[in-house]
């Protein structure tokens, strides 16, 4: 029986990857379009990521007809990214590069303290807002821009993927954020209520302010979720845009677990409890029959992880390489699986978390608690 029930949720994992290769198809279908009048991207950004100058310079070399605005907003003065968005500015004459630098505004989170701030100076009412970490193709803007004026949307999320990662914690990074955005987020969007993926969306500036502007989210340390739930809430659509690439470089562990603390909690935002408990039921299923066939010496429970682990080591893999990495991350499946599990519960209980270099208290909800 063990083996079957594994076999099953094996098989149900590797559909993943099915399910995957169809979204992915649908996004690298789509074309430039209508371009609305202009186009304010917001770029929050705090300390410096991997090959940062090439992410930011990706963004200058835009195809457009239409004219648009690249905004940095950041925290401190002393932003070792600052003299790269300087040099942006002078290599870049052509393109109307702006800064604006200032404290984070209590009770909020880093990012959206910065993206509110690079609001106030945002000319158009097409926004993008862009994480400091993405890098994009020259028509990257054009078309998640032309795809937001489709019937009835109101917002487009872009596509994140995560390559180029070196070193071990990297690897383990790069996998929990494929795995979510890749494996779980793309075939399941579209079903139930997943909010974004974030690291780039564009948005109608009139949906932001219907929802309640960067305020409604500002406190949230999982802003991204939060604004997919607002704009469906106010019934409009989300689609899911063009593929985005994230180079991760060098990580460390205190990365990689602040990264899977606010997984975490974003598992508890977008999850409801009947499909919370069956999704860790299924992704995690050979951890406890490996524990049982070690302490009972029972070879079907072996089997049984075995199979599931094959599964999912290969679901993972396909998906990895068809997504434009080596596929070397998959190798950390069991590690990463052990690690998260822990980190999941421990967060879940504390509601303590850091990211970005800021230590948070959270409530279930990935609102930050100021008490």
């Amino acid at each position: 029986m063990p083996v079957i029930i594994a076999a099953v949720f094996g098989i149900g994992i590797l559909l993943h990857f099915f399910a995957f290769l169809v979204g992915l198809s649908r996004i690298r279908s789509i074309q430039g379009g209508r371009e609305p009048e202009g186009i304010s991207v917001i770029k929050p950004v705090k300390g410096v990521d991997a090959e940062a100058y090439e992410n930011f310079k990706s963004f200058c070399c835009q195809q457009l007809s239409v004219p648009y605005e690249l905004i940095f907003a950041l925290q401190d003065p002393q932003d070792p990214a600052l003299p790269l968005i300087e040099k942006l500015k002078h290599e870049y004459p052509e393109v109307d590069i702006r800064i604006t630098v200032n404290p984070v505004k209590h009770p909020w989170t880093g990012k959206c303290s910065n993206l509110y701030y690079g609001l106030q100076l945002a000319k158009y009412d097409c926004l993008v807002l862009s994480d400091a970490d993405m890098r994009v193709a020259p028509d990257f803007i054009s078309r998640i821009t032309s795809q937001l004026y489709g019937r009835g949307l109101g917002l487009v999320s872009a596509l994140p993927i995560h390559v180029e990662a070196r070193g071990f914690w990297a690897l383990v990074y790069q996998l929990h954020l494929n795995a979510t955005i890749l494996a779980q987020w793309l075939p399941w969007a579209s079903v139930f209520k997943l909010g974004v993926a974030g690291g780039t969306v564009a948005i109608k500036r009139e949906v932001l302010e219907q929802i309640g502007g960067i305020e409604a989210i500002g406190d949230y340390v999982v802003e991204d979720v939060q604004l997919g739930f607002l704009v469906k809430e106010a019934g409009y659509g989300i689609a899911v845009g063009p593929e985005i690439y994230s180079p991760v470089g060098a990580k460390t562990k205190e990365d990689a677990v602040s990264l899977m603390a606010r997984g975490a909690i974003i598992y508890r935002r977008m999850l409801h409890l009947a499909l919370e408990v069956p999704y860790l039921v299924v992704a995690y299923f050979y951890l406890p029959l490996l524990l049982a066939g070690i302490m009972f010496l029972e070879p079907s429970f072996l089997w049984a992880a075995g199979i599931h682990l094959g599964c999912k080591m290969l679901t993972g893999f396909l998906i990895s390489r068809t997504a434009g990495t080596s596929g070397a991350e998959t190798l950390c499946i069991p590690i990463a699986d052990c690690l998260f599990l822990y980190i999941y519960v421990r967060t879940v209980v504390s509601g303590d978390l850091t990211w970005r270099g800021i230590s948070y208290r959270v409530d279930g909800k990935g609102r930050r608690l100021t008490s």
